[in-house]
């Protein structure tokens, strides 16, 4: 009989692959009638379980601050401060000093790329700059792309408290617009140095977990998915998907390129991270695909004619080939739904 063990893919998973010959062949599509046969001692069986069938998936990934970007200011002169290391940069948040004057952050997707003042022309950057001097207190009206004159009173009030003096204009380079808030990881200058536009390294606030998966794992780790994560000491803690990038090319040592999808993952916790940056970590994901369902192990699917399926129910060391309807398949487990098979039996399984 020729019994073909079966390859199941799930989720773009491949389960497995066994293949085991005893003594019947399959001509014309018709199967000859098996008889009970004697079990060898050293064949390997499962027990038949009625449990969830779930789909799980395991990723190696990096714990940090995420990635490093750099920041510094058009203004010229000499550096005299700079952010301590692990400072957090929000809006109004001092960067660094030139010739002892201050560099703040605010919030924006646009680079500072002009000096603003009365007359300029309307642009997304003066409505990045209401609304940071809004969030500060120091603009009433309705944020928009046109420096007027509340614009002009707001920054020169603006200036007064910083020590500029009452100033409607704004130097290209006393403000940096960071699309988020930032900590400082290390600085590229130091104090004496000359300013210029790379001035401070800096990441994310939060630590994160960043992983690069198969394009067929990506259902199981959607935005908002759950997962556990291992870090070196063995704990485990959860994290959340909190994004999923488009699908990258990435080529290995040897040349050999494959396709990644880029994945984020925040911590549900982040104080218990505390100890560990920079590590390489175990990211697990499941989903539940059927509940409390009959399952085997996929090797121990037999192939029928007709693409059925049978399994192999051993019996005071007597196994008997019987044929069974198949559902869901999730890590390595094949939902059984119909057949003279009950949970406890025992199957073969393939090598």
């Amino acid at each position: 009989m020729q019994k073909k063990r079966i390859v199941a893919i799930t989720g773009g998973l491949l389960v497995a692959i066994a293949i085991g010959v005893t003594g019947i062949s399959l001509a014309n599509g018709a199967a000859a009638p098996q008889a009970a046969q004697t079990v060898a001692p050293s064949t390997e069986t499962a027990t038949v379980t009625k449990t969830d069938l779930v789909e799980r998936v395991e990723a190696k990934g990096t714990l940090n601050h995420g990635k490093t970007m750099t920041y510094g200011t058009q203004l010229s002169g000499t550096i005299t401060a700079l952010a301590p290391i692990d400072t957090n940069l929000a809006p109004g948040t001092e960067m660094l000093r030139v010739d002892e004057r201050p560099v703040f952050a605010m919030r924006g997707e646009v680079p500072a790329w002009r000096s603003f003042e009365e007359g300029m022309t309307n642009g997304k950057d003066v409505m990045q700059l209401e609304q940071n001097l809004n969030a500060l207190g120091y603009f009433s009206d309705e944020p928009d792309e046109h420096y007027g004159w509340a614009t002009a009173s707001a920054v020169a009030q603006w200036n007064k408290d910083h020590g500029f003096g009452w100033n409607t204009t704004l130097e290209l380079g006393r403000v940096v617009f960071i699309p988020t808030d930032v900590r400082v990881s290390a600085h590229k200058a130091k104090v004496g140095d000359a300013a210029s536009t790379s001035v401070l390294d800096v990441t994310g606030t939060a630590k994160a977990v960043t992983a690069e998966v198969q394009p067929s794992m990506r259902s199981l780790l959607q935005v908002g998915a759950k997962a556990d994560i291992t870090l070196p000491d063995g704990s485990s803690i959860k994290g959340v998907v909190e994004a999923v990038d488009p699908p990258v090319e990435k080529e290995d040592k040897s040349g050999q390129k494959t396709v990644k999808v880029p994945v984020r993952l925040s911590l549900v916790d982040p104080a218990s991270a505390d100890a560990y940056t920079d590590v390489t970590v175990s990211v697990v994901a499941t989903r539940t695909i059927a509940k409390d369902v009959l399952v085997v192990p996929v090797q121990a699917l037999l192939a029928e004619p007709g693409g059925k399926h049978a399994v192999e129910v051993v019996n005071n060391n007597v196994s008997k080939r019987v044929p069974v309807e198949i559902g869901a398949f999730g890590d390595s487990m094949v939902e059984i739904k119909g057949g003279n098979v009950h949970a406890g039996d025992k199957v073969v399984v393939g090598e």
